[in-house]
């Protein structure tokens, strides 16, 4: 199996794991909902270099290991305003005073939003922002570690 159809095949199961995540009850928040950006992305790059012959492979493989490595620094944002180590921004937090008195009223009023400040779901400890750090640092990873065998180095 050519690596760009792995690295299809993991962000199809990051994304459908979320995706039954949320179908079973567990809303995403803001800052979750964009850090799925990057793996649709990758799904989409991946699995069209899919057809691509080995030679023009490289570039795939860098734009695919910048949008997770990125994707990972989100992330890790986003699981560091999870412990409260910082502040999130303005619109994630339901207790904001910052926004005007109608406006939170609706939010308060929206059963639907999740606070980027809270985490309805912590795995061994850890939240799903935080596994998406991972996951992200490790297909990035895989994508170079690719790069570089193809080079013979």
């Amino acid at each position: 199996m050519k690596t760009s159809t792995k690295i299809a095949l993991f962000a199809f199961l990051i994304l459908l794991s979320v995706h039954i995540l949320e179908w079973i009850g567990y809303t995403p928040c803001d800052l979750c909902l964009k850090q799925r950006w990057a793996w649709y992305f990758v799904l989409i790059i991946s699995t069209i270099s899919s057809a691509f012959e080995d030679s023009r492979i490289k570039l795939v493989f860098y734009a695919i290991s910048l949008i997770l490595y990125a994707n990972a620094a989100f992330a890790i944002w986003h699981a560091g305003i999870e412990w409260n180590f910082w502040e999130g921004p303005q619109t994630c937090n339901i207790q904001s005073s910052s926004l005007g008195d109608d406006f939170l009223n609706d939010l308060k009023s929206n059963d639907k939003f999740v606070p980027c400040n809270e985490t309805p779901l912590r795995v061994l400890g850890l939240s799903l922002a935080a596994y998406n750090a991972i996951a992200s640092i490790l297909i990035a990873s895989f994508a170079i570690l690719n790069i570089k065998k193809k080079n013979g180095k």
